[in-house]
């Protein structure tokens, strides 16, 4: 009984470990894998860059799909010239904070007798935010304009 334990914790362990550790290029080649017809008509120097993870100017939206996955959000940006897709690409980053407070603590003596004093606190508060890393703007499908995040 022990051993069937072990042997179940081990092989959780290692699912779990499997599952919460791809990469982006592991990520992008499942991408690749489930659209291979459409990774195969495109041009070797194409298949490169889409592998490699970079887009530029010309691509189709399928080929940034496979390069970048879908967009976090997709607007839609209206000029003197007509109107153009625009998707965009966020990361998120959390920051952290921390406040002192001063708290209402109940205590009782060694005659029972209950007071209300005051105590020092530290509290952490994280706060999630969201960026935008990339926008790449396509006009008739194709990529017309992109802007990249230098960090």
């Amino acid at each position: 009984m022990v051993k069937k334990t072990k042997l179940l914790l081990l092989i959780l362990a290692v699912a779990c470990a499997l599952s919460a550790c791809m990469t982006a290029q592991q990520i992008r080649d499942r991408r690749i894998a489930s659209s291979q017809d459409t990774f195969n008509s495109f041009t070797p120097e194409i298949q490169r860059k889409i592998r490699d993870g970079q887009i530029e100017l010309g691509f189709s939206e399928e080929m940034v799909r496979l390069a970048w996955g879908l967009p976090d959000r997709i607007y839609t940006r209206t000029t003197d010239k007509g109107e153009a897709t625009v998707w965009t690409y966020s990361k998120t980053r959390i920051l952290t904070q921390t406040d002192r407070m001063t708290i209402p603590v109940q205590v009782r003596d060694k005659s029972g007798r209950s007071s209300v004093q005051y105590e020092n606190v530290w509290v952490n508060r994280d706060t999630r935010e969201e960026y935008t890393v990339a926008r790449v703007e396509f006009n008739e499908g194709m990529v017309t304009a992109l802007e990249r995040l230098d960090m």
